[in-house]
């Protein structure tokens, strides 16, 4: 026979199915399976000597597939081989791709056929340790039929016969080791398909349906249990439900009636929602905050992790689509700073006010939330420039912490991608979740982004007790108070101390001043407090109300601290 190339009219047909047409011996493997759906290989029988054999691959051995790339094979790989004395050669990967050695050349003028069938999740295995994705593993990979060789190579030989020309001849005998196993029969109950899809099915019209399909319907000694054989190459149908779903698709999916399903749940399944009902609870505080949710792919690199400061990756994509998504992430703000860049790269307007609820990847699955604030999200607060402020941010937390009925406070700490003085660990009900804090100048220079503040928390946040309070029947006592603290004081201390001193008629206590300058020392601030009192069962007095303000001046002095008059 002669190597050429294949009728034209082949190759415009190898080309609307994407293929690329090669010579007439490669284009009737191709052609051939397209149409039975059966891959194959052809190798020039010149270089295949004493046969071929199927095993594994040996440690450390090599091979150099059709793509002209070396591969190093592992011991998992099944490969086909040639036959050389007392030893193999490797030939193919099998199932995936062939060899470059025994490839059809011009010259060729034997072919040897090799068509078999290989088990789905060997070549998946196979073809992605490979990082290889070809015609043959894809069809592998999802179910060839076991008894399609001996068609298959029949119809490359019809074909090659065609295309080949004169003098194409083909051998009377071939190498069968027919290892098909004859199908096993399952067991069928017409009466089990209407009860699990909810219609009436008459027995004739199942019958006729798993006929219509190719299979062989037999009754046994129970006429109510039916023995089908499906044909070989639906590989797919292997239980009872697979024939009820046959049955219920070729009479019509329309023809089965809308019904609501009773649902009695397992007492183990009582309460397994709450998960998902408390992040999507904590998803609506979020938005009603005026934080927008996005919704990031989980994937980073070590060179995106280094450059934000974010913990190293721990688990790797063995075949990655692009270079910046090599690993599964490790916290979440890495996303949302890029979505913050491409905000600004497509010049919408702030203030921008970002969340995300996933996964992150450390030496566990754990999920997180994320939040980022750039720009004043609240416009005419008490005192000019905290409307972008780490005070922003961390009101807008004790707010959401408030409306999901639990309490939060930050203490101070350095954390490596945060500003070193302005970071802080944030406590949920005297748990410690995450940070909270301004980006760490050195990342904001190097992503070209403007001052912004994040925190980050992991989940699940502990939930807070409910209560629920009746409206006031009196009338609350007022009073402000003026505290002179070292600048280094945090306002958490001096909330906390007023409110340990008040008593049990302290309602509200809320802080409207912070100020800085003369006449106070340097070195010094004064937070102004408005204090609200309310007694449940009566009106306060002016002297009560006196009285509980004097015991908490009175703690703050003893504290070392000033009244400021």
């Amino acid at each position: 026979m002669k190597v050429a190339p294949s009728p034209l009219l082949v190759q415009r047909r190898l080309y609307a199915a994407g293929m690329r047409p090669i010579s007439n011996v490669v284009d009737a493997t191709n052609y051939a399976m397209l149409e039975l759906g059966n891959p194959m290989h052809a190798y020039d029988a010149a270089f295949i000597r004493e046969g071929l054999v199927v095993r594994r691959a040996r440690p450390g051995e090599k091979l150099v597939t059709l793509d002209g790339v070396e591969r190093i094979l592992d011991e998992r790989d099944l490969l086909i081989t040639v036959k050389e004395g007392q030893e193999t050669r490797p030939a193919g990967l099998a199932g995936v791709m062939g060899g470059l050695e025994d490839e059809i050349r011009d010259t060729t003028t034997a072919v040897a056929l090799e068509v078999a069938h290989f088990h789905p999740v060997r070549v998946r295995r196979t073809a992605r340790r490979q990082g290889l994705k070809t015609e043959a593993s894809y069809r592998f990979e999802r179910g060839v039929d076991p008894d399609g060789p001996p068609l298959a190579a029949e119809r490359f030989m019809e074909l090659l016969q065609a295309w080949g020309g004169e003098g194409v001849e083909v051998a009377h005998e071939r190498l069968d080791l027919n290892h098909t196993r004859p199908p096993k029969p399952i067991t069928f109950r017409p009466s089990y398909a209407c009860k699990l899809v909810g219609m009436d099915y008459p027995q004739a019209t199942q019958r006729q349906v798993l006929q219509r399909l190719g299979c062989t319907v037999q009754t046994t000694a129970q006429e109510e249990v039916w023995e089908v054989i499906p044909p070989s190459h639906r590989v797919d149908l292997a239980i009872e439900e697979d024939l009820v779903e046959e049955v219920a698709r070729i009479v019509g999916y329309d023809q089965i009636p809308v019904t609501l399903p009773s649902f009695f749940p397992h007492p183990d399944n009582l309460g397994v929602d709450a998960p998902y009902e408390a992040t999507l609870r904590l998803k609506q505080v979020m938005a009603g905050l005026g934080f927008q949710e996005v919704l990031n792919y989980a994937w980073s690199s070590p060179q995106e992790c280094e450059l934000m400061r974010a913990p190293a990756p721990t688990v790797f994509m063995q075949n990655p689509q692009t270079p910046d998504r090599t690993a599964l992430r490790t916290a979440l703000y890495p996303g949302l700073l890029k979505n913050l860049q491409t905000a600004l790269a497509q010049a919408e307007e702030g203030p921008f006010l970002l969340f995300e609820v996933g996964n992150v990847f450390n030496q566990t699955e754990t999920p997180h939330l994320a939040a980022l604030l750039c720009g004043d999200p609240v416009p005419g607060l008490w005192q000019k420039g905290l409307q972008s402020s780490f005070f922003a941010l961390k009101g807008l937390l004790e707010t959401a912490a408030r409306n999901l009925g639990s309490l939060v406070r930050v203490e101070q700490e350095t954390v490596p991608h945060l500003h070193p003085g302005i970071s802080g660990a944030v406590y949920w009900n005297e748990q410690k979740v995450g940070h909270i804090g301004a980006l760490h100048p050195a990342i904001a220079a190097a992503l070209e982004l403007p001052e912004l503040f994040l925190f980050e928390l992991t989940l699940p946040l502990s939930k807070g007790s409910s209560t629920f309070t009746d409206l006031a029947k009196y009338p609350a006592s007022m009073r402000d108070l003026a505290v002179v603290v070292p600048e280094s004081t945090p306002f958490a201390e001096v909330q906390g101390l007023i409110r340990a001193s008040a008593g049990a008629h302290l309602e509200k206590l809320e802080i409207f001043d912070v100020y800085k300058g003369k006449p106070l020392e340097e070195g010094q601030k004064s937070l102004a407090f408005h204090l609200t009192f309310r007694h449940e069962g009566r009106t306060l007095t002016d002297l009560e109300t006196d009285g509980f303000m004097q015991a908490i001046i009175a703690a703050l002095e003893q504290h070392g601290f000033s009244i400021r008059r």
